[in-house]
């Protein structure tokens, strides 16, 4: 009995008939820091709490009478290194100890740790009150504060809550909250429509669930037929027991300064919905003539051309596709982000150069501006694989703004080819290009390039939305954009690479 009691996973305690300690397990010495040896001969009211003492000498005062007393709760002082920690609560069961002659000569005590239960009893126990006190206070600081039961239905409604909306609390409690206080009919608090109904259901049945909720911007009429408009933050609520009782929402109303950035908002939101309405409506009208002047170019191709006029079609056919491809990019954030993939064909490096140059043409003379392609005659006759039409897409976005802000008559603009062959492994070509785009001073503006690399979430140009966009498709490529900035000139200098498909003779 003795091993049993020494060895047993609750603590057990015993007193002989004087109130002294004689037994003292090792669950007992692991609670209390305090070691058998030291616990053994010391009166058990001297290691007990000052408010459980009276408790203690009541128990052995009517065990020694015969009378075991059970579920009695007392608090045992730590030592050690634990003196800091608080209290050890247990609750004891009182057993009597007797002689041959069956007369009390002791107790025994067997307890179970309850501290941890006790202390989140206490905590539990404080915030309910913190609760109460929140909900119930007339003060001004607190918000608008409504509660529901795990069914839905309304349990409070603070006296911020019935000033905002005019509703008072004896008709918000006890009904419920999505359909009766707050409905789409003229009683309760009207909401504009259904779908803000549901909107307000989908979040409280998420923090039911056990979900973290975003805040709901939420609005509804008050009692004299004024809209009011807030944001919802709504919490769970759960009893001693970590259970879900229901959920907790302050309402966030607007001062008139948020209120104004808000409507601003909406605005601004309602802006870009019809930016997008007009960007699709634009797209879609585009393609009519679109496929018009792909049908021509069918039926020219079919016909009995020149070289020279097989050529020039061929162009305009590369330009056509060049477009087809921007007006497909729906996805943006792929390109953004870096994770576009890019169409793999061999195309020839020459026809590429042709078409950019030639949709620079007509700016270059509006301007009166020389425009030039500097590249070396083994450009025309390299195939090469790789997506020509975004190549020729970032390389005639970048044409366009060097052309677009440089003072008209002020000499040329020029479009440099460098190509290097490296040989890799056996029979492969990897050809490096260096396009160089020069233009004379004073170049791009310095705002532009700092929003060509650096984006970000900020407001951005509509030629600053370009350069992104090329700068980003060019490090899709495996490529690298740099704006070089000198004294007599500026330059786009464009590093990419492709595998050489094959050489053919001059075109």
């Amino acid at each position: 009995m003795v091993r049993l009691i020494e060895t047993a996973t609750v603590p057990i305690l015993a007193v002989d008939a004087s109130g002294t300690i004689n037994g003292w397990n090792t669950k007992a010495a692991e609670l209390t820091g305090l070691f058998v040896q030291q616990a053994i001969g010391m009166p058990l009211v001297d290691l007990v709490m000052d408010d459980s003492a009276e408790v203690v000498k009541n128990m052995l005062r009517l065990a020694l009478q015969g009378k075991e007393e059970r579920n009695v709760e007392i608090k045992l002082k730590r030592f050690g290194q634990q003196e800091n920690n608080g209290p050890v609560i247990l609750e004891v069961n009182a057993c009597c100890s007797r002689d041959m002659k069956e007369n009390v000569v002791g107790v025994c005590f067997v307890a179970q740790d309850v501290t941890g239960h006790k202390m989140m009893m206490d905590k539990y126990t404080r915030i309910q009150g913190d609760y109460i006190a929140i909900v119930s206070s007339p003060n001004a600081l607190i918000p608008p504060i409504f509660v529901i039961d795990e069914y839905g239905c309304c349990l409070e409604w603070n006296t911020a809550m019935q000033e905002l909306s005019g509703l008072k609390r004896a008709d918000a409690v006890n009904r419920m909250l999505v359909g009766d206080v707050f409905s789409v009919h003229n009683f309760g608090c009207r909401v504009k429509d259904q779908d803000s109904l549901t909107k307000l259901r989908i979040v409280l049945n998420g923090v039911l669930a056990g979900q973290d909720a975003d805040k709901l911007l939420f609005g509804f009429y008050d009692g004299h037929g004024k809209y009011v408009e807030a944001l919802v933050s709504a919490s769970k609520r759960t009893d001693s027991e970590g259970k879900i009782t229901g959920v907790f929402c302050f309402l966030h109303v607007a001062s008139p300064e948020l209120q104004h950035a808000l409507q601003l908002q909406r605005i601004s939101e309602q802006a870009a919905t019809n930016s997008l309405k007009e960007l699709a409506y634009i797209r879609r009208e585009i393609r009519n003539p679109f496929n018009g002047i792909s049908f021509t170019h069918s039926l020219m191709d079919a016909s009995d051309l020149t070289k020279e006029q097989k050529q020039l079609l061929r162009t305009s056919t590369l330009c056509q596709e060049q477009l087809a491809k921007v007006l497909d990019d729906m996805d943006l954030e792929s390109i953004e982000e870096c994770y576009l993939e890019m169409n793999t064909v061999e195309f020839n490096l020459g026809e590429a150069l042709d078409a950019v140059i030639n949709q620079g043409r007509i700016s270059s003379r509006e301007q009166q501006l020389e425009l030039i392609c500097d590249s070396p005659a083994e450009a025309s006759t390299m195939y090469l694989y790789g997506d020509s039409l975004r190549l020729q897409q970032v390389l005639s976005d970048f044409l366009a703004n060097a052309l677009q802000f440089t003072p008209p008559s002020e000499g040329s603009v020029v479009l440099k080819v460098i190509p290097r062959n490296e040989h890799i492994g056996t029979g492969v070509h990897i050809i490096h290009l260096e396009f160089r785009i020069i233009h004379p001073p004073p170049g791009i503006p310095e705002a532009l390039i700092q929003e060509m690399f650096h984006r970000g979430h900020q407001r951005i140009s509509r030629e600053g939305l370009g350069l992104n966009i090329s700068q980003k498709l060019v490090k899709i490529m495996n490529g690298t954009v740099q704006y070089l900035r000198e004294a007599e000139r500026s330059s786009f200098i464009i590093l990419v690479e492709f595998p050489l498909a094959h050489h053919t003779g001059p075109r």
